[in-house]
């Protein structure tokens, strides 16, 4: 197996190798090749991660620089403990706009080695920019505590690990569940806010629906 900083030689000598006029008359074609192959020496070559995927045929995002299907991707601390795993049956990466789109998102956490929460969606959009996760479509966020959350579309801070929403989402913790609009939470679902509840059942009754007259 090539090792970057071999493959990273090579490309530099190859490069030194071609005179002024060269460089001049093909600048942008070379900007390009590399470009493409450090990107891939990224997702594939980077220490400390390890990332499986094939190319994608028939492309439902348009204007991609690089596209995989049946994307993997694990991250691993300076420990060698693993911090968390992504999956995506597609995946387009947008490199001028620093943005990386997935489809059929799987996403888990974890904390020294152990789960924490895994987080599935329709679709997922990561901007490495601002560092923001934006789902949308069939989200299900399952925590190692047994809370859940169901949204239909959701905001996740992967530097401040916080989650939001301004849509209908759905919590199920201890034993209640709870309705509403509009979410404020941790990762975990150990600190959560719904700005504005529509329902609380527990042992199925809601104390939430207008009491009928007796």
């Amino acid at each position: 197996m090539i090792s970057f900083g071999n493959l990273y030689q090579r490309l530099r000598k190859f490069l030194q190798s071609l005179d002024r006029e060269t460089i001049q008359k093909y600048r942008l074609i070379l900007a390009a090749v590399v470009g493409v192959s450090l990107l891939i020496l990224f997702f594939t070559l980077a220490s400390k991660k390890e990332a499986k995927y094939t190319r994608v045929e028939s492309e439902r995002e348009t204007g991609s620089t690089i596209s995989f299907r049946n994307f993997k991707r694990d991250q691993y601390d300076e420990q060698g403990k693993l911090l968390w795993k992504l999956k995506a049956k597609e995946s387009f990466v947008f490199v001028g706009e620093g943005r990386t789109v997935f489809y059929d998102i799987d996403f888990e956490q974890f904390e020294d080695g152990k789960f924490k929460s895994a987080l599935v969606g329709d679709k997922g959009e990561i901007n490495h920019k601002t560092k923001m996760m934006l789902l949308n479509g069939n989200i299900l966020l399952k925590t190692d505590g047994n809370r859940i959350l169901r949204a239909k579309s959701l905001e996740y801070n992967t530097e401040t690990k916080k989650v939001s929403s301004d849509e209908e989402v759905i919590i199920e913790a201890d034993g209640t569940t709870i309705r509403g609009v509009g979410l404020r939470a941790d990762k975990d679902l150990n600190k959560y806010t719904i700005l504005r509840p529509t329902a609380v059942t527990h042992g199925g009754s809601n104390p939430l629906s207008p009491k009928k007259n007796r």
